[in-house]
């Protein structure tokens, strides 16, 4: 079953920046997709700049999502990591691609993280996800 959000009146209202504040699933598979990052399947940077690695890295989170059997619409979280976050600017550009990929009145739920560093350098955002797959 796709995703079906909450957005409890009492909280801030997040739909407008790509996130909803939570996300309800019927039983079914559980998929765990490890962290991506804009690299190829040669080991290879495929991106630059931070919307363009996001927009990347969300395309090979789908990819792993519908090999297990799912769609987009089946991602119910996505935890964000992000390098020296800090600027409102770096947020923007986040909340532009979640509300351009998943729109505002469906989005899946979503952790942005601040971190020291990813495995590389030159990653500026790595995406994990938990979809719920029908069986």
């Amino acid at each position: 079953m796709p995703r079906q959000t909450i957005q409890p009146p009492e909280l801030f209202a997040s739909k407008p920046w790509g996130f909803s504040r939570g996300a309800l699933s019927e039983p079914g598979r559980t998929v765990n997709i490890a962290g991506q990052v804009a690299w190829d399947a040669e080991g290879k940077t495929n991106a630059e700049g931070l919307e363009g690695q996001f927009r990347q890295t969300l395309k090979q989170v789908f990819i792993a999502v519908e090999a297990a059997g799912g769609t987009p619409d089946h991602i119910q979280m996505l935890r964000l990591y992000i390098p020296n976050f800090q600027s409102r600017s770096d947020a923007d550009v986040i909340a532009k691609v979640l509300v351009d990929v998943f729109g505002s009145e469906n989005p899946p739920a979503s952790s942005w993280i601040g971190v020291q560093m990813l495995a590389q350098p030159e990653y500026l955002i790595e995406v994990e996800a938990v979809a719920i797959v029908p069986n």
